[in-house]
């Protein structure tokens, strides 16, 4: 670098950190600190100002971290070699940084008065190579001109350092190998390190996560992230926790994270230490256990031959059911509070009797008896009571669950229970929306009722004794699909399923079933209960909204791409505006500063490169407003006749005189005239012939030909040809290969205005004696 010291700029959002390099870089005599700066946004704007040699980068920064600004640094200031200088280990970081544009790695353990010297290595020397290379490795080829200087000071550390390096082992090992996720993290939540368990947790290599900003791992909950990450950094909490579903993951992930942050010595946030654990079976269990609770609250709640309540640990009566009420005949505004004693005869009240039902429940765990109570009416029934004592996990007692059946009918005669299914039949045939009936074990129909017949359209007559098979579809029929039903509820308990069936008439519909093994008192199967609900109404609605979210899904799809088409065409734009614009600025300040001090020969090199430079811009800017009257339909063609041979000589002329050096070959042109409007038409070939030059390989050939009233313009490359990809989209607006030179829009005004004049563009794919293939323009020949 000569005897020039090296421009630098800091970026550290520790103040003590930025003042004690500068002294030290004043020191050295090797560094001059033009600028410094606190985080990264102040990191962009100091680069574009200074166009510093060198950039030291701190990782963990407010507002805007490190790996954040890296791309927006080296876009504002490309010569600029960023240095990433930051506490956090190398594994893995380092490689993002060098992928993102870093030209080294430094951790913070490096000693500080060794800085310069390293900085200035690396400045001199060649950046690190391959990523795959440990950070430390990179930074080591560049020889430590005081390595002399520190030993000694480095022997009187060496103690105090072995502890320190025994004591972080210790903790990568505990970090490593955590049963929990752990990460560290930039203070705007990238994350800069994770362990297995972590990557394990998020269905990710762990090593994948580094660089990742942990947001976008929080399915939506972002802001929520954001706002804890701000409590955390301005101290108004010391740890947060959020809770959130992982994003891209194939199959659902429910974690707790846990977010602290690591400060210094005054306070100061330095990172974020996150640790995360998989939640998600505890959340199912939890829901199974709500849906559960549910489904037993709504069992009690139907159950009317049972009165089925609690008691607190003093009998005092805290729930009530429906079959509670008709059997005893209280309201449960009228019972609940009261001591379950009123249930019972006077004569056993004043014996004690229930308080020594609770005490033997809790003695033994339940208690169960027959005997008289008594009806708020005063009448009396044989009841059979079980009361059960009930514990919470912790062991607490909570109370008693107490179960009464009125089996009054029971003990008086066989009659009353023959009575009771009759009255159970009765409830099943008034039963409209559903078809309930029984089948024995062979599976044939055993009972019918009216939801069944209304379901089917087979009367009682027609279908008790047939197998149920008969309601299903030929082909399930052949597969034994019935019997399996039987067999799997038969070892099962149950069979639940959703599928077609076929009625009387012959038609479908989509039912809901559920077949249940019945077994008598001694544990014989008797045969199986099936209940079925016509469902065809809901699979019909369930199948459309699929259908509408399908197609919005498409039309959310198309205005994705359309934004990032946008995006990007306006990136390349910049992009395009910029370089001739940098040649006209530069080159007119040189001639307007030095014009003394230049020769002849310069001075006609800077103003022939601002000439091509204008042309440049010219071409650019007349393509955008082409391709923006195009989208109005505001482009006004002025057809006339002419000859092709003399338009196409203009196109070939002006593009050999804008692009020096690119050989163009012309066939033999054909005397004929064709219908176009000159300028535009001058506008598509310029357009093909700088695709060709853009994207292909020299010489570049054209060619003319005349068939069926078209006139065919043909362009080809000695290149590879359109990449495949790319074809699909190849004359739509944006449209750009992988390299993304240009702004995607030559191709597609080619199209457009050989379409407004009638003819058309399109690409012939490669041949054997052409590989690059051929792009052809057609206009209607006069």
């Amino acid at each position: 670098m000569g005897n020039t010291t090296a421009t630098v700029v800091l970026i550290d959002d520790s103040a003590g950190v930025r003042e004690l390099l500068k002294t030290q870089f004043r020191l050295s005599g090797l560094l001059t600190v033009v600028g410094d700066g606190a985080n990264g946004v102040e990191a962009i704007g100091l680069a574009h100002r200074h166009q510093p040699d060198l950039l030291l980068l701190d990782l963990s920064m407010p507002s805007m971290d490190g790996l954040d600004a890296l791309h927006g640094i080296l876009t504002v200031s490309p010569q600029t070699r960023v240095v990433i200088y930051t506490g956090f280990e190398s594994n893995g970081l380092a490689d993002r940084a060098l992928e993102l544009g870093a030209a080294a790695f430094l951790e913070k353990s490096v000693p500080i008065e060794q800085m310069a010297h390293r900085l200035h290595a690396i400045l001199s020397g060649t950046p690190a190579s391959a990523p795959s290379a440990p950070s430390e490795r990179r930074l080591e080829v560049v020889p430590d001109p005081v390595d002399d200087q520190v030993s000694a000071d480095q022997d009187h550390a060496h103690d105090d350092q072995s502890v320190l390096d025994e004591h972080l082992e210790r903790f990568r090992e505990v970090f490593e190998q955590a049963a929990i996720g752990m990460a560290t993290m930039t203070l705007t939540g990238s994350i800069v390190r994770a362990n297995r368990a972590l990557g394990t947790i998020l269905l990710r290599k762990h090593e994948d996560l580094v660089g990742v900003d942990y947001a976008t791992l929080t399915s939506g909950r972002g802001d929520h992230l954001s706002t804890a990450l701000d409590e955390i950094v301005l101290g108004a909490a010391d740890l947060v926790h959020l809770e959130h579903e992982v994003s891209g993951t194939s199959q659902p992930r429910h974690v707790q994270a846990s977010i602290a942050a690591i400060r210094d010595e005054a306070g100061a946030p330095l990172y974020l230490f996150l640790q995360v654990q998989d939640v998600t079976a505890q959340r199912a269990a939890e829901e199974r256990l709500r849906l559960s609770e549910e489904r037993f609250r709504l069992l009690v709640d139907a159950v009317e031959e049972y009165a089925i309540f609690m008691l607190s640990p003093e009998g005092l009566v805290v729930s009530w059911n429906p079959g509670a009420q008709r059997s005893e005949g209280y309201r449960a505004e009228e019972i609940i509070g009261r001591h379950f004693r009123t249930f019972y005869p006077r004569e056993l009240q004043e014996a004690r009797h229930p308080e020594y039902e609770l005490e033997r429940a809790l003695a033994d765990g339940h208690y169960s008896e027959e005997g008289w109570r008594v009806r708020k009416d005063g009448s009396t029934f044989w009841a059979h009571v079980v009361i059960t004592a009930v514990f919470d996990d912790s062991g607490q007692h909570l109370g008693f669950a107490k179960v009464t059946r009125d089996i009054t009918t029971t003990r008086e005669s066989q009659e009353a229970l023959r009575q009771s299914e009759e009255r159970f039949r009765l409830l099943v045939e008034a039963v409209s929306d559903y078809a309930i009936f029984m089948l024995d074990p062979e599976g044939h129909v055993m009972s019918w009722n009216t939801g069944a017949q209304r379901s089917t359209g087979y009367p009682s007559r027609e279908i008790i004794g047939q197998h149920f098979r008969i309601f299903y579809l030929p082909e399930s029929q052949a597969e034994r699909h019935p019997e399996n039903e039987l067999e799997i509820a038969l070892s099962t308990g149950r069979y639940e399923e959703e599928g077609w069936r076929v009625r009387k008439d012959g038609t479908r519909y989509w039912s809901n079933v559920v077949i249940t093994a019945v077994f008598n008192d001694v544990g014989d199967h008797v045969g199986f209960a099936k209940v079925t609900r016509d469902r065809t109404e809901q699979r019909m609605a369930e199948k459309e909204r699929e259908q509408i979210n399908e197609s919005l899904e498409a039309l959310n799809e198309r205005l994705r791409q359309a934004a990032a088409d946008q995006t990007q065409f306006l990136a390349v734009t910049a992009h395009e505006l910029r370089t001739p614009a940098a040649v006209l600025r530069g080159s007119a300040d040189t001639l307007s500063r030095h014009w003394a001090d230049l020769g002849e020969h310069e001075r006609i090199g800077l103003l022939a490169g601002m000439s091509s430079s204008a042309e440049r811009l010219g071409r650019l800017l007349n393509d955008l407003l082409t391709a923006s009257k195009l989208d109005s339909d505001a482009l006004n063609l002025r057809p006339e006749r002419a000859s092709i041979a003399s338009l196409v000589e203009t196109a070939v002329d002006g593009a050999r005189a804008s692009r020096k050096d690119v050989d163009i070959r012309v066939g033999e042109l054909p005397d004929l005239e064709v219908m176009v409007d000159p300028s535009r038409f001058g506008q598509a070939i310029d357009n093909l012939i700088g695709n060709a030059i853009s994207h292909g390989t020299a010489p570049v050939h054209l060619e003319v030909a005349a068939s069926d009233g078209l006139a065919h313009i043909r362009v080809s490359d000695s290149g590879a040809g359109v990449d495949t990809d790319v074809l699909p989209r190849l004359f739509e607006r944006f449209a750009t290969g992988d390299n993304v030179r240009g702004t995607g829009l030559g191709l597609f005004i080619v199209r457009e205005l050989a379409r407004a004049s009638g003819g058309d563009a399109f690409y012939e794919a490669p041949t054997s004696d052409n590989p690059a293939g051929t792009f052809v323009l057609t206009v209607p020949i006069a």
